[in-house]
């Protein structure tokens, strides 16, 4: 009789990190440009709308990073045979669920998942749906950031490790919280440790505005973005009204970034209760909720060298120049 998997105690750290995140929020609200940090995007609502955006024919680096895994999850598995699998933003887990059921499959012991991700929900529907797939899979999600996530997994017993963190998400942070980010996976792995990730390359405005908005008859990226304002409101007691906000993402060449921004048509004023944050935002004035930034391959391979990592297989999708990157820690 085949076993299923099995769901350890979700680890909550939210608490922990909750002062920064307000106070991100609160600096971002307060002054041009504004700006809605990205953690408010990723409640269960949010994760949803983008598991449908990867749908979307126009969308396409889920495509590509799909077609990557996809043709080479074989060869991933056998290079990074691991006991544990750490997953930063899993979200719905449908791309590492392909790679979890092949190195569950060809691995000698055990192994075990750490989904980490904002969202509990999610990550409880997710850690569900995954112990009822995949026999003998142990799984340990944590609810927070990366960092805080990272660093409760640095903590447990040494183990070989493989880091996912897919979905051009590497893109969605700031320079200097990219090479943090990478210090803090390598300070959780150890020498030897793997990790995949996906990375978006620079390529014509064209192609990326035409990815990262919605086609016509479509609403889904508006929604997405909006989902913002509706995380503030059941957050922090709010009374913004999505309803009369604008959206659209282009793309800053100067900086290579995916700018998402929304935008009200009237003048508003919004309060945040429990914060004790009020505001006037302008019609038309733009309020940043997003970014994603399009990578050179000096730049990438710099950022790596400088975090003491090194690419040892680079899987690449020329057609859209989008690569799943097998890195190893050194």
């Amino acid at each position: 009789m085949a076993l299923m998997g099995t769901v350890n105690d979700l680890i909550d750290v939210r608490v922990d990190e909750a002062a920064s995140e307000i106070r991100d929020l609160t600096a971002g609200l307060s002054k041009a440009p504004r700006r809605i940090p990205t953690v408010y995007g990723y409640d269960e609502r949010g994760s949803e709308l983008y598991a449908q955006i990867c749908d979307l024919e126009t969308y396409y680096p889920y495509r590509a990073e799909w077609a990557l895994l996809t043709r080479n999850v074989d060869a991933i598995c056998d290079r990074a045979n691991v006991k544990e699998i750490v997953e930063l933003g899993s979200g719905t887990a449908t791309k590492s669920e392909l790679l979890l059921k092949r190195a569950s499959a060809i691995s000698q012991v055990p192994l075990r998942y750490v989904p980490i991700d904002v969202s509990e929900e999610m990550l409880r529907k997710t850690s569900a749906r995954l112990a009822d797939s995949i026999d003998g899979l142990e799984i340990r999600p944590i609810a927070g950031d990366y960092h805080s996530g990272l660093s409760v997994v640095g903590q447990q017993p040494k183990a070989s490790r493989l880091f996912l963190f897919m979905g051009s998400s590497l893109g969605n942070m700031s320079e200097q919280k990219r090479r943090e980010l990478l210090e803090d996976i390598k300070s959780a792995g150890r020498p030897g440790d793997l990790m995949v990730v996906g990375v978006d390359f620079d390529k014509s405005r064209s192609t990326l505005e035409t990815a990262y908005n919605d086609p016509p008859e479509c609403d889904l990226w508006h929604n997405f973005l909006t989902n913002r304002l509706t995380c503030l409101n059941r957050a922090f007691d709010g009374d913004f009204n999505p309803s009369v906000f604008n959206s659209r993402l282009t793309y800053n060449t100067d900086a290579r970034r995916m700018e998402a921004q929304i935008w009200p048509r009237l003048d508003i004023k919004f309060h945040l209760a429990d914060l004790n944050l009020r505001g006037v935002i302008k019609a038309g004035e733009r309020v940043i909720v997003d970014t994603s930034h399009k990578f050179k391959h000096d730049e990438l391979n710099e950022l790596l060298d400088t975090t003491g990592m090194r690419i040892m297989d680079a899987h690449e999708e020329p057609t859209v120049k989008y690569s799943l990157l097998l890195v190893e820690m050194m």
